[in-house]
């Protein structure tokens, strides 16, 4: 199978988005979406998204915000001016989808929730993300990624993995965000399918807990069942430079593991289907990290990876991007912004026929407010200056 022929435009070509998120897990919900070929229109407020100002910037361009909302289009418009509500309302009639993740109810307020949308088009899909969900006591309670680790138990299910630990390890890998945003995706267009046969809108709740709470399924079998140990913790392991991780989880992979490494006697030595298996497979970790005390990581990588058992050893994310797999799939492609050209993540929904891919660009606050508002909902130029000098629509200072 060769990697994205491109034959037809992104499934998603012809969707229309309006997205009202910031920060990560709303933009990246929808740049998503773009990578599927929605024209994905950004409204922003005056300032623009507050990830414009997370380092690192070149030319007052962040490449974190680049990276996250590119090849989407941007508007600027205050939303507290009922003029810039009526112009919203006026684009949910020719859109398909909307998304914001503002807390509980700040869209009603402003007149933009799904039943004011609803109203221009019933056939819209409206998709909530919050952290704690729409309704419910902890409904309004402001959340960021790292809040909902400590809340949902992501951190004290990590904690419990890490010895003599006795808070939860430190981190700034925001895994709610990303997951969340890949699970809206994925309502929206079962939203869009379940349209295509019934001609109907759908409004969408998405909770940053709920997304949390389904990675969790060990934690929830241990409570249920007492089983506290039976899944087998994946350490790094060291060895004379760098370090890997080995995952000899089925007995094939088990027995590829010993006869790769040259000990069959690991067989018996520790049987891992067995009352024991946690004990003996801690054993048996410290049994590869002395063979390969005399090893790189990347010779015990290429030695137990022949073998057939999966391992890997522990690569930064530039030096993963470099490798051979990752080129062939080219998971690392260069987009641009206002500030110049850097290294992206590509898209990982890949797709055979249709166009799949990260855009190469990224959109300056309001710089599409003349394509979109003249263009699209046809101001003249006089109503768009009118607008302009009162500060209902603004633009951002490099996008003259």
């Amino acid at each position: 199978m060769s990697i994205q022929k491109h034959v037809t435009p992104g499934a998603l070509d012809g969707v229309r988005v309006i997205d009202f998120t910031g920060v990560i897990a709303g933009p990246y919900c929808t740049r998503l979406l773009a990578d599927l070929g929605a024209e994905v229109i950004k409204i922003e407020a005056p300032g623009g998204d507050l990830l414009r100002t997370v380092l690192p910037r070149r030319k007052g361009r962040s490449a974190y915000f680049s990276q996250i909302n590119a090849g989407k289009k941007s508007i600027c418009l205050d939303l507290k001016d009922p003029r810039a509500v009526d112009l919203v309302l006026k684009l949910a009639e020719k859109s398909d989808v909307a998304v914001q993740n503002f807390r509980p109810g700040v869209m009603r307020d402003f007149g933009l929730g799904y039943e004011h949308l609803k109203k221009r088009n019933p056939k819209i899909v409206y998709c909530n993300m919050s952290g704690f969900g729409q309704e419910g006591p902890a409904s309004d309670w402001a959340a960021f990624a790292p809040i909902i680790h400590a809340y949902a138990g992501l951190d004290a299910a990590i904690m419990t993995w890490q010895e003599n630990s006795e808070a939860p390890v430190n981190g700034s890998v925001p895994f709610a965000d990303y997951m969340t945003g890949i699970h809206g995706n994925a309502a929206i267009t079962a939203a869009l399918f379940r349209r295509e046969r019934t001609g109907k809108g759908e409004e969408i709740d998405i909770a940053m807990t709920d997304v949390i709470y389904n990675a969790l399924v060990n934690e929830l079998q241990e409570h249920n069942f007492n089983t506290r140990g039976a899944r087998l913790q994946y350490r790094p392991l060291k060895c004379k430079q760098g370090m890997f991780v080995v995952n000899p989880l089925s007995p094939k992979n088990f027995a590829d593991l010993c006869k790769s490494t040259g000990h069959p006697e690991w067989m018996e030595k520790f049987p891992l289907m067995v009352p024991e298996r946690q004990e003996n497979y801690i054993k048996l970790l410290f049994a590869i990290e002395d063979w390969a005390k005399d090893k790189t990581a990347t010779e015990v990588e290429e030695i137990i990876s022949a073998g057939g058992c999966p391992v890997a050893r522990v690569r930064g994310i530039t030096d993963a991007l470099a490798g051979p797999q990752a080129q062939f799939r080219n998971s690392g492609v260069t987009i641009s912004d206002g500030g110049g050209s850097f290294l992206a993540a590509n898209s990982p929904l890949r797709m055979v026929d249709s166009e799949s891919r990260i855009r190469d660009y990224a959109p300056d606050v309001g710089e599409h407010n003349e394509e979109i508002l003249g263009g699209l909902l046809g101001l003249s130029k006089a109503e768009l200056a009118k607008l302009e000098e009162d500060r209902v629509v603004q633009r951002d200072r490099h996008s003259s």
